[in-house]
Parts: structure tokens; C-alpha cells; sequence
């Protein structure tokens, strides 16, 4: 499991505009199509294509495929895959193949194989947000896995070039891996401290409140009371 980083989005405009932002960024959950605050999409849209299997079979499947574009000029470790490849029962050597087709394709039309590397480098984490909930009227909180999503709020920001996103996130690791600043006109003006100052507490305290009853700052920092 990931490590969840807690995400505070406060947007802020005049009524009109910020009800403009809901509504932009209002998606449908892609586990049960039930309606969400939040969703990366609206964004930066996930080519359809990319929605396939990210497995070692696919990677595998994907070698293969590009180890015998080289043919004859084979390296020794695309000997190895081939052999291993053709070693399969047929109908699994099949799926893999097919499976290493598609991750081809959408390398070459996407830059990436599969919907988990562009995640990841296009949103800046693997999923979309989860656990999310809107504090009325402009303020989104969401979770994210392992990392925060800035450059992501910076492209939201570039579509409503006039609105003031206050954007802060938290880790679970308490104390570690937070920051807090404003977006706005795809200008970003984040505070990201050392992790484990006063300062990185503090923001943590911003973004996850019912933890700083847990803590009480000493002469040497922030220290675990409970």
C-alpha cells in the first residue's frame, strides 16, 4: 500500500468562478460511476488506450517484440527473452504478445506503455484522487499516493488564469514530505521545508489539524506526546 498524502485545494474567487472550477474539475469515479469532486481527468485527460494491464507479461511481451526488430543482430539478453518468450504455452504466449503489441503502440503514440507511467509523469502520481470530500463552498480535500500533484494545480491554473489556488498536501510520515503555497496563472509559489522542521510540522498541522494535539514543540522541535 502507498503511503496516502492528504491534499487541501482552496479556490479562491468570487462565487461565480469558483463554482466554475467545481464544476470543471467534477468527474465519475472510475471504480463504481458514482459522481466525485475531483478528477485528473478534467485536467489532463488519460488516452483510452493507455487503460490496459501494466504487468510484467506486457514488458515481457513488449522485449520480445522489439528483440526481434534486431534480427539477426541480437544482443545476448535478447536471446534470453526470445527463448523465455517461445518456452510459453501457446495460449499464454498469446496474451503476452498481444499485451506487448499494445504497450508498442501506445509507446509510440503516447511516450509511455501504460496508463501507470504516464500517471505518473503526466498527473505526477500513479492513481487518480481518492477519498475525497468538498468542505462548502471552495475548498477540495483528496488524497494521493506517495506524491503531491503542484505541477497538476499549475495546469489547472492556467485554465482559470484569474483564480488564486491555495494548495497544501501532508504525508502519512508525519513531518515529512509536505508544503503549502499558491497557484496562479501557472506561476507556482510553494514553501516546500526540510522535512522534519518546525516549519514542515506546522504545515502538516494546517493540513491534518487532529494531529497536533499528538505533538508539543521543545527545544529541540517537534516531539510525539502521545
Amino acid at each position: 500500500m502507498p503511503n496516502h498524502v492528504t491534499n487541501r485545494l482552496e479556490i479562491i474567487a468570487d462565487n461565480e468562478t469558483v463554482q466554475k472550477v467545481m464544476n470543471f474539475l467534477k468527474g465519475v469515479n472510475e471504480e463504481d460511476g458514482t459522481p466525485c469532486h475531483i478528477d485528473f481527468n478534467k485536467i489532463i485527460p488519460m488516452p483510452k488506450e493507455l487503460l490496459i494491464e501494466a504487468s510484467s507479461s506486457g514488458k515481457l511481451g513488449m522485449e520480445y517484440l522489439t528483440a526481434m526488430q534486431r534480427k539477426p543482430l541480437y544482443t545476448q539478453d535478447d536471446l534470453a527473452t526470445i527463448q523465455r518468450v517461445e518456452e510459453l504455452q501457446e495460449k499464454y504466449r498469446k496474451e503476452v504478445l498481444q499485451l506487448g503489441a499494445s504497450y508498442l503502440s501506445n509507446l509510440e503514440k503516447y511516450g509511455y506503455p501504460t496508463w501507470y507511467e504516464w500517471s505518473i509523469a503526466t498527473w505526477g502520481t500513479k492513481w487518480n484522487a481518492y477519498d475525497q470530500y468538498l468542505e462548502e463552498p471552495n475548498i477540495l480535500w483528496f488524497n494521493t499516493a506517495w506524491e503531491s500533484v503542484p505541477l497538476l494545480i499549475q495546469k489547472l491554473s492556467e485554465v482559470f488564469p484569474e483564480v488564486e489556488l491555495h494548495y497544501a498536501y501532508a504525508d502519512e510520515n508525519l513531518g515529512f514530505n509536505v508544503g503549502r503555497g499558491i497557484i496562479q496563472n501557472g506561476e507556482i509559489d510553494m514553501t516546500i521545508p526540510d522535512g522534519g522542521s518546525n516549519e514542515a510540522f506546522e504545515i502538516m498541522f494546517f493540513v491534518k489539524p487532529d494531529m497536533e494535539e499528538y505533538f508539543e514543540l521543545t527545544d529541540e522541535g517537534y516531539k510525539w506526546i502521545a
